[in-house]
């Protein structure tokens, strides 16, 4: 085995971490707003941004794979020219039309703020908004670039640097727009943004002049058919992306309109949806990054496994997957229904939080089988059928949006999820049972766990209800009870023979970076 398969693995080690790191002090950064902006700047903030991830799916999307891709195919033939060619090919096609949306946004941002968003006080935020696009689109380029070359330093510490810049100039400047009022506050935010994305840009395109000066002189490559190849590949990966990104927005409208016509003041409405979406949802969500590393570092082995046609040891890994899955799902909804509300107090200091979060925490065990069954389906070069029911979902979301939360308000939204997050779970994992030898395991994926959960709810209960723990003050009951409840949970799960030592130490043992046998896989963004 040797050194390219090395490098392929600490490639992706390196780009897992530098996301993990991002996604959690990204997580602070949300925090930190919701603190500042309250629920409905967090609102007006959210509705911005679905505007701005659908501008960013129409200017980026599919163009940094391709070059991922295609680059990586003609340098594994050692055609260094002719990658190159495919990189500026890509820059040109991603600087055109990510230069347009960004016109378009400027000039129509009125409008947009007007009849789409329904609050006027979006339009500065998304003039300020259309700037960022080329450079973010540049970046992309450059990022499938050097993932191509197996040289994800640049783009590695590029993310990390542009997010620090972003907290950092939102930080020092936040205050003072905040006087000004909730909309002034939101354009700074978004300020920070793009000029986060500028930021990015400078050190990326610098990295790429370094590198190719330490690069030897090569020959122009044959342009011929460059464009061609990289449209053959984008284009289908784009239009999915556009589906999902334009579903998105609408989601997000119809749930704003919803709750607007459930209690008739858009106001309130909008901050209704700022704690859902920009307080609720990443607390959920938040955990699932560990999950997701947990995932990463698995799914070159189940490739692996997949390719050498070993059924019956791929089965036997996918099993314990599942089964670990399901024991921290179970524990979210547990830790997440017990201390809902010093949750809330703690990160947020917003009342309506643990209300909402005890009521979506059901969800947990849900999202957590979704990721990690997509995961093993992409390392078995099933992401097709994944795609097919990703699509399918957004328009089912779309319609229960539509009709559950004009009704039923923000019931009507935990509805629409909970549908969205079983529907989705369930193909998925139907897809896996059928390709696999994996049969389904009730008794230890199910029953054990849950009764452990009930366990070790009842014990915390009690031991803050018979002693005087229940007198701390909320952040230092959080910690004992998550801490109490952890140890009761693994206590119980080892005595109904649900969790063994192997499990632990096999789980222990794969999270690390693995030796040089393995080869990595696409993840799902």
């Amino acid at each position: 085995m040797g050194i390219i398969k090395r490098g392929l693995l600490l490639s992706t080690l390196m780009l897992s971490a530098s996301a993990l790191f991002v996604r959690t002090i990204g997580f602070g950064f949300r925090v930190y707003l919701s603190n500042q902006m309250g629920a409905e700047g967090m609102g007006l903030f959210s509705l911005i941004m679905s505007v701005y991830t659908l501008s960013v799916t129409v200017a980026t999307s599919g163009i940094s794979a391709a070059v991922a891709k295609i680059a990586a195919e003609h340098l594994a033939v050692g055609k260094k020219a002719r990658a190159r060619q495919v990189l500026r090919k890509a820059l040109c096609l991603s600087l055109l039309i990510s230069s347009l949306v960004g016109v378009a946004l400027f000039v129509f941002a009125d409008s947009i703020a007007l009849n789409i968003l329904r609050d006027i006080r979006a339009e500065q935020s998304l003039r300020l908004l259309a700037p960022g696009l080329p450079f973010l689109s540049v970046c992309a380029c450059f990022r499938g670039y050097f993932i191509a070359c197996r040289r994800v330093t640049i783009p590695a510490t590029a993310q990390i640097l542009e997010q620090l810049f972003k907290i950092g100039f939102v930080f020092v400047f936040l205050s003072g727009a905040l006087s000004r009022g909730i909309e002034h506050a939101a354009a700074m935010v978004v300020l920070g943004v793009t000029l986060s994305e500028a930021a990015c840009f400078i050190y990326t395109y610098a990295g790429y002049l370094l590198d190719k000066r330490k690069r030897r002189r090569e020959e122009a490559g044959d342009k011929n058919g460059v464009l061609r190849e990289i449209l053959a590949f984008a284009l289908p990966i784009s239009i999915g992306s556009y589906f999902r990104s334009g579903m998105r927005l609408i989601e997000d409208l119809l749930i704003v309109s919803g709750l607007t016509r459930f209690g008739g003041d858009q106001s309130e409405a909008t901050g209704h949806y700022g704690v859902l979406r920009g307080m609720v949802m990443p607390l959920l969500i938040f955990p699932l990054n560990l999950l997701s590393a947990f995932v990463i570092t698995l799914t070159p082995e189940v490739s692996r496994l997949h390719a050498g046609s070993e059924r019956r040891k791929l089965s036997v890994i996918i099993t314990r997957i599942l089964q670990l899955t399901s024991i921290i799902g179970i524990f979210m909804v547990c830790l997440m229904m017990s201390f809902a509300y010093e949750i809330g107090a703690v990160v947020y200091r917003e009342p309506q939080v643990g209300e909402m979060l005890r009521m979506m925490a059901i969800l947990a065990p849900f999202m957590c089988l979704e990721l990690v069954v997509v995961g093993i389906l992409q390392g078995m070069g099933q992401q097709t059928h994944s795609a097919a029911y990703s699509i399918c979902d957004c328009t089912l979301r779309v319609g229960l949006a539509w009709l559950l939360i004009p009704r039923y308000g923000v019931w009507g939204f935990v509805i629409m999820v909970a549908v969205s997050n079983l529907f989705t779970s369930t193909l998925n994992l139907a897809r896996l049972l059928k390709i696999t030898e994996v049969r389904l395991r009730i008794n230890d994926w199910v029953i054990k766990p849950a009764l452990a959960a009930l366990a070790a709810s009842q014990g915390v209960r009690a031991l803050f209800t018979q002693t005087s723990l229940g007198q701390l003050p909320t952040w230092a009951v959080l910690a004992v009870g998550l801490a109490a409840m952890g140890a009761v949970y693994l206590a119980v799960l080892f005595s109904l023979g649900c969790l063994t030592g192997k499990d632990v130490a096999w789980a222990v043992k794969h999270f690390k970076p693995k030796p040089s046998h393995m080869s990595p896989v696409s993840q799902k963004g």
